[in-house]
């Protein structure tokens, strides 16, 4: 009864930060080269919500859900946790300068749709938009362990062409520890301005922005 709570009160979370779909595009030889010596614009989006999800809230399902989303968002805020997908775009965005010679131009608008007139209208200026997007940031407690929690995350990487106006390279990443081995408590995940929250999200971030940079955009 309670893991189908927790899986009730998940889709509920999950509903509530919309749906994307991913596709796993990477990018083709003849697009590689082209990308050297252009211009690049890494998108950024308003914070997206996020779901503090705990024992006691999962047992009102959806109605816990809008409470784990609330919380999150308080959590987000008063601790000042920034959304992975920046550091993601910052991570690709040098890669990009490494190996194509891609010069990096600062994004100044905030996308507010993930579509792509949307996405390209939000960042002019560049040759080409690196379109990064956090789908899902939270953490949970495990099932079998109510005590300690995990945190997940999962993002979409798009590479735009602006003059085709076309996606050249698509990937998907996600984060979700199976394993409670020394996973940390409430408590510990919320200390010190939530530190140990951050630096799991930033080691998604990282891992995200390798897997984009070797499977998709090959560099």
């Amino acid at each position: 009864m309670q893991h189908t709570r927790l899986t009730l009160a998940l889709a509920g979370a999950l509903a509530l930060t919309g749906c994307v779909s991913v596709s796993q595009a990477p990018l083709t030889a003849d697009a590689s080269t082209k990308l050297q010596g252009r211009s690049v614009v890494s998108s950024k989006y308003e914070t997206p919500d996020f779901a503090a999800m705990t024992a006691g809230k999962a047992a009102f399902a959806i109605l816990g859900a809008v409470a784990m989303i609330s919380e999150g968002n308080a959590l987000v805020r008063d601790n000042a946790v920034e959304d992975p997908a920046l550091a993601i775009g910052k991570d690709l965005q040098a890669r990009l300068n490494a190996a194509r010679g891609m010069t990096a131009i600062p994004g100044s608008s905030i996308t507010s749709k993930n579509d792509l007139p949307s996405v390209l209208a939000s960042n002019p200026g560049a040759d080409y938009v690196l379109d990064v997007q956090t789908l899902n940031w939270s953490f949970a407690y495990f099932p079998t362990n109510w005590t300690h929690y995990r945190v997940m995350y999962a993002a979409r990487v798009r590479l735009i062409d602006a003059t085709s106006k076309a996606v050249v390279a698509e990937a998907g990443c996600r984060s979700v520890p199976s394993d409670d081995k020394d996973a940390p408590t409430y408590d510990q995940l919320l200390a010190d301005k939530a530190a140990l929250l951050k630096s799991h999200l930033a080691k998604a971030a990282a891992e995200c922005a390798d897997q984009v940079a070797r499977e998709t955009f090959k560099v």
